[in-house]
């Protein structure tokens, strides 16, 4: 049988793979149809769809009694989870992509191993060993050397900008308070209950918001736009995010968080591939960094004999 730490990590990486996809197809969104992808708005469609996604829960008797007594006893929890990590990192990483490359959103966002495992020590939670230390250092300083002077693509030839970057940062810190704070609910109700849950209470912030900034909710999408919009919702958000909060039953926050490395490799391949994004000697070197530092912060120290 696979151990606890293989499924978590196996959970983690499926949710990554999907993650990689999600900057470039923004990106490409933002390129060819910037006229109809405001990004309040079709983050509001975006919670829908993950939420209809997630839906059939409902249907078990089990755990619509579970709903009522997560709410019950953790609703504050449920509120600022929803409202943190499901709200603000989903409208800040995908308002990010308006403004920058997918490449610069995606290492911004991944940045979130650090301060994931700060706030997870800061709460009390795990420890910052050696390795872990040593691990983000190396593994971040291959993800901005892999950025070394790029940040244009077909769309823009100079994209990058202060308000791109910096919003994708804060969506980086918010999925780090979503992944730490998250992992005994997860552990306690399931993750997919919990990320039902968690996506119903982002659409309690986001939906007054919607009405107040743009009088309403726009579905005169077009078909590539709505196409966009299922694999952003379903796949990358709905499914991706439910992996990862069924992950957390089984590896630490720091551990799943440096899987955020890989999802920043995979997308600046698909940014080369689809977005014109240059490929340099300087990224090969990266790779290998990158690959140094997640094999860090995996690293358990061997029990004395």
């Amino acid at each position: 049988m696979l151990s606890n730490k293989v499924k978590g990590l196996s959970l983690g990486m499926v949710a990554t793979c999907f993650w990689g996809g999600f900057y470039p197809i923004s990106r490409l969104l933002f390129g060819y149809e910037e006229d109809s992808v405001d990004p309040l708005n079709f983050t509001v469609i975006r919670f829908a769809l993950a939420s209809l996604f997630l839906s059939p829960l409902f249907l078990s008797k089990v755990q619509r009694q579970r709903a009522v007594d997560m709410l019950r006893n953790h609703a504050l929890l449920v509120l600022s989870l929803g409202a943190i990590g499901i709200l603000g990192e989903g409208l800040f990483v995908f308002w990010a992509l308006k403004y920058t490359t997918s490449a610069r959103a995606s290492l911004l966002a991944n940045a979130s191993p650090i301060t994931t495992l700060l706030i997870s020590w800061m709460a009390g939670r795990e420890y910052l060993t050696r390795n872990k230390i040593a691990g983000m250092i190396i593994g971040f300083l291959g993800i901005l050397l892999a950025f070394v002077g790029q940040g244009k693509d077909r769309f823009v030839h100079d994209a990058s900008t202060l308000v791109g970057d910096a919003l994708a940062f804060i969506s980086g810190i918010c999925w780090s308070y979503f992944t730490v704070f998250g992992g005994d609910v997860a552990k306690k109700y399931g993750g997919l209950l919990c990320c039902e849950i968690m996506f119903i209470a982002g659409l309690v912030f986001l939906l007054p918001l919607a009405l107040v900034v743009n009088g309403g909710i726009q579905l005169n999408l077009s078909r590539q736009a709505w196409l966009g919009a299922l694999y952003l919702g379903v796949l990358s958000y709905g499914l991706a995010n439910s992996l990862w909060y069924m992950a957390l039953a089984y590896v630490t926050p720091g551990e799943l968080g440096s899987l955020g490395y890989v999802s920043a490799l995979l997308t600046i391949s698909l940014s080369i591939i689809f977005l014109d994004e240059q490929i340099t000697a300087t990224f090969c070197v990266a790779v290998v960094l990158v690959l140094m530092g997640v094999a860090l912060m995996l690293k358990q120290k061997k029990p004395a004999t």
